[in-house]
C-alpha cells in the first residue's frame, strides 16, 4: 500500500532525506492524545509524509499547517485533504521558510535535521508544547541527566531553553522503510523556571568551547579552551574561584549541572567585562 502510493506520486524513499514514513495510526492517535489538541489549537506538523499523523491532527485541531519539502508528497497530502478546510499544506524547507504562529507542534521530525529544526522551533515559536518524534539515540541526549554518558553539549543547549519529557518508545517496525534504530516521542516546553545566565550568548559560547572535551575535568577543559582563544591558561584559577564555591575545577564536564554552568558563564562574563577574556559578542 505505502509502496504503491509512493510510486503514484513519484516519491522515492531517501536516506539522505532522513525520514521514514510512519505506518501506525495508533502511534499517531497517541501523539495527538498526549498533545491534548482542541479546536482552539493551531498546530504545526513538519514533514507530513503520507499523512498518517496529519490525519489524526486534522480531526482535532482548529487549524493545521503542514510543511513538506518533497513535491510528490505535497501533491499526495493535498489530494488526501482536499475536502478539509482547516489545513494548509506548505511546500518548502522547514529550516528556511517562514514558520506560522501556532499553539502546538506535533511532528515526526526528519532525523537529518533534528538538531537544527529543534533549535529553530525553540528560538522562533512561542508554542505551549511540542510533541516530537526523534530517533532514539538522539532523543536520549535531549533529556539525559548530568553524570550520564548521553549528557552532552546538545543536552545542555536544549535543557537551557526547554523542559523535555520522554513519553513513549516507538519500534522501528512501525515505519517504512524500516530504519536502523527505534524512535522516541518526547514532550518539549519552553523552560520557564531555573537560573539563566546574565548573557545567553556567553553561555552558549562557553558550552561550545568547553564541551569539545566532554570527558575532561573543568580545569583542564578551561585551560585548553583559553589556550585556543590565545589567553593564558592561568586565568582558569580566578574564573573557577569566582564561581563562589559552586565549582572546584576537578568536576568532569559530563557531571556539571545546568545551574552550575550558569554560575560558570557569569564568572566568564565577569572576565570578559574586566578585559581578561575576549568578548565574543563583538
Amino acid at each position: 500500500m505505502i509502496e504503491s502510493l509512493l510510486r503514484k506520486y513519484g516519491v522515492k524513499p531517501s536516506k539522505k532525506r532522513g525520514q521514514s514514513f510512519l505506518k501506525s495510526h495508533t502511534i499517531a492517535n497517541d501523539m495527538v492524545t498526549v498533545a491534548n489538541i482542541t479546536r482552539k489549537d493551531t498546530v504545526l506538523e513538519i514533514g507530513g509524509g503520507l499523512g498518517i499523523l496529519t490525519e489524526a491532527i486534522v480531526r482535532e485541531a482548529g487549524h493545521v499547517y503542514v510543511i513538506e519539502i518533497a513535491p510528490g508528497l505535497v501533491r499526495a497530502l493535498r489530494d488526501l485533504f482536499r475536502e478539509n478546510n482547516n489545513i494548509d499544506i506548505i511546500e518548502g524547507d522547514a529550516l528556511t521558510i517562514a514558520l506560522p504562529e501556532v499553539t502546538k507542534i506535533v511532528s515526526n521530525l526528519p532525523y537529518s535535521i533534528s538538531s537544527e529544526i529543534t533549535f529553530r522551533l525553540l528560538r522562533e515559536l512561542r508554542f505551549e508544547q511540542a510533541i516530537l518524534m526523534y530517533q532514539k539515540e538522539f532523543a536520549q541526549r535531549l533529556y539525559a541527566d548530568a553524570g550520564t554518558q548521553d549528557y552532552s553539549r546538545l543536552t545542555i543547549n536544549i535543557k537551557y531553553q526547554a523542559e523535555v519529557e520522554c513519553l513513549m518508545e516507538v519500534p522501528a517496525t512501525l515505519f517504512y522503510p524500516v530504519p536502523a534504530v527505534d524512535s522516541v516521542v518526547v514532550r518539549m516546553k519552553h523552560r520557564t523556571e531555573g537560573p539563566k545566565a546574565k548573557s545567553d550568548f556567553v553561555f552558549h559560547w562557553m558550552v561550545t568551547g568547553l564541551y569539545s572535551y566532554p570527558n575532561k575535568n573543568l580545569k583542564k577543559a578551561l585551560g585548553i579552551w583559553f589556550r585556543n582563544l590565545g589567553v593564558d591558561k592561568k586565568l582558569t584559577e580566578p574564573v573557577i574561584n569566582n564561581c563562589r564555591g559552586s565549582l572546584k575545577g576537578d568536576e568532569r564536564l559530563r557531571t556539571i549541572s545546568i545551574d552550575n554552568l550558569v554560575v560558570l558563564a557569569d564568572s566568564i562574563l565577569g572576565s570578559i567585562e574586566d578585559g581578561t577574556l575576549p568578548d565574543p559578542r563583538r
